[in-house]
């Protein structure tokens, strides 16, 4: 019988995060089965198992950023490139000691007020204002905020992570041949 396997999650960041990186992640207070399956109840969504398998682990909602000595941030009215205001990306977890900035449900509660449609986010690239969201069968897509139009994604949680991290290091690596 063949089972998938669970990715390993610090394998996959150790291949792309180095020291130019920060790293908060919710550490010992990450949720039980019992609070996923209360969230899912009261936004009427299911979350795909390896969301859920992320979300109970210890980086379950994790902030990744380029440290700013590396990339500085960019000032008001700064003009460049789309990819140079990219420094960084946010899974929202479910941690009771989780900042409102990072928390799911605090994120699904201002999206339904913001977007049309039963979605609810779940992941976003600091500086894009589209954010990664599951629809109610857990299936992701990518919310246009300019259009309030879905696309949909044909990753896995895991491999749509895996994307973005790469893509955040090679972001990364352009701004400091820039630099």
């Amino acid at each position: 019988m063949f089972f998938k396997r669970r990715m390993d999650y610090e394998k996959m960041f150790l291949k792309y995060i180095d020291s130019d990186f920060s790293l908060f992640a919710c550490g010992e207070d990450a949720p039980n089965h019992d609070t996923l399956k209360a969230f899912e109840k009261k936004y009427n969504v299911k979350l795909p198992a390896d969301f859920k398998d992320f979300s109970i682990s210890p980086l379950g909602g994790i902030s990744i950023e380029v440290k700013e000595s590396i990339w500085p941030r960019p000032q008001p009215l700064e003009v460049g490139p789309f990819w140079s205001f990219l420094y960084g990306l946010v899974v929202f977890g479910f941690s009771a000691e989780i900042p409102d900035w990072m928390n799911i449900e605090i994120k699904a509660n201002e999206f339904k007020n913001t977007a049309n449609g039963n979605y609810v986010p779940f992941m976003e690239v600091v500086g894009d204002a589209d954010l990664y969201c599951f629809d109610k069968k857990g299936a992701i897509y990518r919310w246009d905020h300019e259009l309030d139009l879905f696309k949909k994604i044909d990753k896995s949680f895991d491999e749509l992570l895996e994307y973005e991290v790469a893509e955040l290091k090679l972001r990364k690596e352009k701004k400091v041949a820039i630099k």
